[in-house]
């Protein structure tokens, strides 16, 4: 029998202490679905020997940053710390918005999680390493003028005029914060109607359907929109998916979030995908979380692997490696 923290798994550890600082009396919600129940029981499993703890079950969403059901954004309003264990993230839903931001709400994303991550890779890392790396790049992260190159093609510039870098230390603590972890990162939204060239994306796409890739997927950005995107079989899956909303905003460059938990790996599974150190992720479509006014149905990540970021002619990171 389990009966103290230091007898559970050490992600599962993490969760309840240095990602959260969760407290006696405080109460939790796991919210999960259909296709992830394994996980969001493990979750409540230990949540409950600890917390007051209830866990929710919904249908899977259709994309990330759907809204999930109307009891779920109820209930959302009345917890201490939310695990999301979903196969969708519910980041960027309006009802994960309005709880941070009217609520207590300490919002944790276990969106497309498998088991092994409790055991190895980022959530085994020293947060508080990753909140002084991530704290030590944000002031160099902000600026006029970004530009992204990597060794698979890419080539992009665009304007971050105005726009403040978004922090996400992998934890959530204090009312009102939501992170992922084992994600972390320093995130910044493109001016709207700012970004030009080609993004070439050669890591992983973490979406059901695409995961880590195979063949890289060549995209042309004009005027803050993907208008080309040509590879292989993986360039069609994300063709048709995009297409599929019948939305020209699913298209836009919506961010840039540079990957900084060393632990974590390339896996096909979206917060290590998108906390890899060296990495970015270019979010597309909704930008609400990044200064911006694009409120579409969806926001993808698509990482790009070992790059090169300027801002005004200095680099930040060169070839995967920080220079700040």
């Amino acid at each position: 029998m389990v009966e103290t923290l230091k007898d559970i798994p050490l992600g599962i550890k993490q969760l309840f202490t240095s990602i959260t600082h969760l407290k006696e009396g405080e109460k939790v919600l796991v919210i999960t679905d259909d296709n992830k129940r394994e996980i969001g029981e493990f979750v409540y499993n230990y949540a409950k020997m600890f917390f007051e703890t209830s866990m929710m079950v919904m249908p899977a969403r259709e994309g990330h940053g759907a809204e999930p059901t109307e009891a779920v954004a109820a209930a959302l309003n009345h917890c201490d710390v939310a695990f999301g264990a979903t196969t969708m993230s519910m980041y960027h839903s309006k009802a994960r918005l309005d709880a941070s931001k009217n609520g207590r709400l300490r919002w944790i994303g276990l969106q497309d999680y498998a088991l092994h991550m409790f055991e190895e890779g980022g959530l085994t890392a020293d947060f508080d390493e990753v909140t002084r790396v991530v704290n030590r790049v944000a002031p160099h992260y902000k600026g006029k003028t970004f530009t992204l190159t990597a060794p698979g093609g890419t080539n992009m510039t665009c304007s971050i005029e105005g726009r403040e870098p978004v922090l996400d230390h992998g934890t959530a603590t204090v009312p009102g914060s939501a992170s992922f972890p084992p994600n972390a990162e320093v995130a910044l939204g493109p001016v709207e109607g700012t970004a030009n060239g080609v993004l070439v994306f050669d890591g992983s796409i973490p979406h059901p359907l695409l995961n880590l890739i195979d063949e890289p997927i060549t995209c042309i950005v004009k005027d803050g929109f993907i208008t080309e995107i040509s590879g292989g079989k993986e360039a069609d899956i994300l063709s048709k998916l995009l297409a599929d909303f019948n939305d020209p905003t699913v298209y836009n460059i919506a961010e840039l979030g540079l990957g900084l938990n060393k632990e974590n790996f390339l896996c096909g599974h979206m917060a290590p995908d998108e906390g890899s150190f060296g990495n970015i992720h270019i979010g597309i479509g909704k930008n609400l979380n990044f200064g911006g006014h694009v409120n579409s149905p969806l926001h993808l990540d698509l990482v790009i692997k070992k790059v090169s970021c300027e801002i005004d002619g200095r680099y930040v990171m060169k070839d995967g490696e920080l220079l700040v």
